[in-house]
């Protein structure tokens, strides 16, 4: 459910023609504040799943402590399926330090009736959290909307990047990045303090997705 709040304004689009449907709304203090988890069983089928599933080198690269941030249902793997998609990183994300040496972020994918999939990341960029997953394309499969973010000198980031799925070659492909869908510089030192969220649609003209930005109170 989408939280209207009284103190937003809008600025504009960011780019492309605003769709109804809104998948992600960065105004909601609720959502964007949540800590990514998964219930505890989930967590118990994942250890289970890399332990027993996941090819050597990924389970010596991710070791035995990996974060779980987050997941999504969709259809990953083939357009019929009912899937769910975990994003597994080796630590948990630093925003004051988003390129941190650790092992390349993993998206692993479950269903009911088959074994499950193993999907590797680029290495340059850690993760904050997996926050939603849509068919960006429209061919079908969905893509998963990852989020990153970075924090300097009292004025935090976020970006979401939109992530392919590629079943033949076990790739997690980064596509659209969406930048600049949450700033916050309320509590910088010095310069203009402001604050900036937006919600997320699919573009109804052209595929992809379209950001629109409001302007929030700093209080």
């Amino acid at each position: 459910m989408i939280r209207l709040l009284s103190s937003v304004m809008v600025l504009g689009l960011a780019h492309g023609a605003y769709a109804a449907d809104v998948i992600v709304d960065y105004r909601d203090s609720g959502f964007r504040d949540a800590e990514p988890s998964v219930l505890p069983d989930e967590r118990v089928r994942l250890v289970r799943i890399m332990a027993e599933e996941a090819p050597k080198a990924l389970r010596m690269e991710l070791g035995t402590d990996f974060v779980v941030l987050g997941s999504a249902a969709g259809a990953f793997t083939r357009a019929d399926g009912r899937e769910r998609a975990y994003l597994i990183q080796e630590k948990a994300p630093v925003a004051s330090d988003p390129f941190p040496d650790a092992a390349a972020p993993v998206l692993v994918v479950v269903g009911d009736g088959m074994k499950a999939r193993f999907f590797r990341l680029p290495k340059d960029v850690q993760y904050q959290r997996l926050v939603a997953a849509a068919d960006v394309d429209r061919d079908g499969r969905s893509e998963v909307l990852l989020e990153s973010g970075a924090y300097n000198m009292g004025e935090s980031v976020t970006a979401l990047t939109v992530v392919k799925l590629d079943p033949a070659t076990g790739l997690a492909t980064p596509g659209q990045v969406l930048r600049d869908v949450f700033t916050d510089s309320c509590d910088g030192g010095s310069g203009r303090k402001a604050r900036t969220a937006s919600t997320l649609s699919l573009d109804a003209s052209s595929g992809g997705l379209v950001a629109r930005r409001y302007q929030l109170k700093c209080r």
